[in-house]
C-alpha cells in the first residue's frame, strides 16, 4: 500500500550496502559435494590457467559490483560462467546483480540454477525471494524467505520482507507474528513498528495500531516522522475521523512534500468533500510520485470524469487492468468497469453528434 515503495527503496539501499559482504570469491559452495573446486581438479597447466582466469573474472565482477558498475559486473560473471556454466558462486552473484539492475527475470533464472546445488546459501535464497516478490510471485517469495531464515533465523531484511509478503497476500496473522518477532529483535528499527501497525489495521485493531505508532514514533529519528504520521492518518481515516486524518496528512506533507501515501489520502478526503480540483491535484501528484499506486488511478479517474473524460478513461482502464485480480479491490474494479462503460458510451454519442 502507500508506504511500500518507501520500504522497498530502503530495502534496496540496505541490500546494496551489504552487497560487498555477500559477494566473495568462492571456488566451491560450502554445502555442495558435487561441485568441483579449483583445488580438487586434477592439476595441469591448462586447468591451472582456466581456474586462474575464472578467479580473475569473479574478482573483477565482485569489484565492479561493489563500485556500483552493474553492467560491467554482469559481463565479468558471464565470462566466468562461460568457463564453468554451473559455477554456483558466479550464478549467485550474477543473479544478485540482476536484482540490483531490476532484471528480475534474469535474476530468477540464474538464482534458480544456483539453488540447485547451493540451496543452503542465505543470499541465494534471499535474493531469489526478492526477485519473486518484485514480480508478484508471492508464494514463491514466501517460500524462499522462509528458506533463507532457516539459515539466518534473525535476519531483519528477510523478516521484514516476509512480513510484507504475508501482508500482501492477506495472511495477516502470519504477517503480524513475523513483524512482532522482528520488533523484538530490533526495537529501534523505525520501519518495523509501521509494518506492525499496518497489519494491525488490516486486522481491524486500529487502537492497537495507533498505540504502536505513538509509542515508537517518540524513539524514531525525525526523518521518519512523516511516515509515522501518514500511517496514523490512514488509521484515523479508517476509523471515520476524516478531519483528524486530514490534519495529520498535512503535517506529514510539511516534512515530506512528495509522500505518496499522504497525497493519496488527502486526495480521497478532498473528493469526498466535493473539492474535485483539489482532489485531482493531490491524486496527480501521488501517481506521479508512485505510478503503480493503482488505487490512485481509480480515484483520479473518478475525479476527472466531468472535466476530462478522455483522461478519466485512461486512468480507470489502467486501474482495471492492473487490479483485476486483487481480491481487496474487487468492488472498486467493478465500479471502474461501470464508469468505463458509461464514459465509452458518452464518447460514442459525442462522435455521432459531431459526424
Amino acid at each position: 500500500m502507500p508506504l511500500l515503495p518507501f520500504y522497498l527503496r530502503l530495502q534496496a539501499i540496505v541490500c546494496l550496502l551489504s552487497f560487498a559482504s555477500c559477494i566473495t570469491i568462492q571456488s566451491k559452495p560450502e554445502n555442495s559435494s558435487s561441485a568441483i573446486s579449483v583445488t580438487e581438479r586434477k592439476q595441469s597447466p591448462s586447468t591451472d590457467s582456466v581456474d586462474s582466469q575464472l578467479a580473475v573474472y569473479l574478482s573483477s565482477g565482485n569489484q565492479f559490483a561493489r563500485d556500483g558498475l552493474l553492467r560491467e559486473a554482469m559481463e565479468s560473471y558471464r565470462k566466468a560462467l562461460a568457463i564453468d556454466s554451473s559455477h554456483s558462486v558466479a550464478l549467485r552473484n550474477l543473479g544478485i546483480v540482476y536484482v540490483k539492475a531490476g532484471d528480475f527475470g534474469g535474476a530468477i533464472i540464474n538464482l534458480e540454477k544456483c539453488i540447485a546445488s547451493f540451496d543452503r546459501n542465505f543470499d541465494a535464497n534471499y535474493y531469489l525471494a526478492e526477485a519473486y516478490r518484485a514480480t508478484d510471485k508471492y508464494a514463491d517469495a514466501i517460500f524462499r524467505y522462509k528458506m533463507a531464515l532457516t539459515i539466518q533465523k534473525d535476519d531483519l531484511r528477510a523478516l521484514k520482507s516476509l512480513a510484507w509478503s504475508y501482508h500482501k497476500t492477506r495472511f495477516y496473522s502470519e504477517a503480524l507474528s513475523v513483524a512482532q518477532k522482528a520488533l523484538t529483535i530490533s526495537p529501534n528499527d523505525d520501519q518495523i513498528p509501521i509494518i506492525v501497525a499496518r497489519v494491525l489495521m488490516k486486522l481491524k485493531r486500529e487502537n492497537d495500531a495507533l498505540n504502536i505508532l505513538r509509542k515508537y514514533s517518540v524513539k524514531a529519528p525525525s526523518s521518519s516522522a512523516p511516515y509515522f504520521q501518514s500511517v496514523e492518518a490512514e488509521i484515523l481515516y479508517s476509523k471515520g475521523d476524516s478531519v483528524g486524518a486530514q490534519t495529520v496528512f498535512r503535517a506529514a506533507l510539511k516534512s515530506q512534500p512528495m509522500l505518496a501515501g499522504a497525497l493519496f489520502g488527502l486526495g480521497k478526503i478532498s473528493l469526498e468533500q466535493g473539492k474535485t480540483q483539489e482532489a485531482i491535484d493531490y491524486m496527480e501528484r501521488a501517481v506521479r510520485v508512485k505510478p503503480k499506486m493503482f488505487e490512485g488511478h481509480y480515484f483520479l479517474g473518478k475525479a476527472l470524469e466531468k472535466t476530462n473524460p478522455q483522461k478519466a478513461l485512461r486512468h480507470l482502464n489502467y486501474f482495471r487492468k492492473n487490479s483485476a485480480t486483487d481480491p481487496e479491490l474487487i468492488d472498486m474494479v467493478s465500479d471502474a468497469k461501470d464508469r468505463i462503460l458509461s464514459l465509452a458510451k458518452a464518447k460514442e454519442k459525442i462522435g455521432e453528434i459531431t459526424e
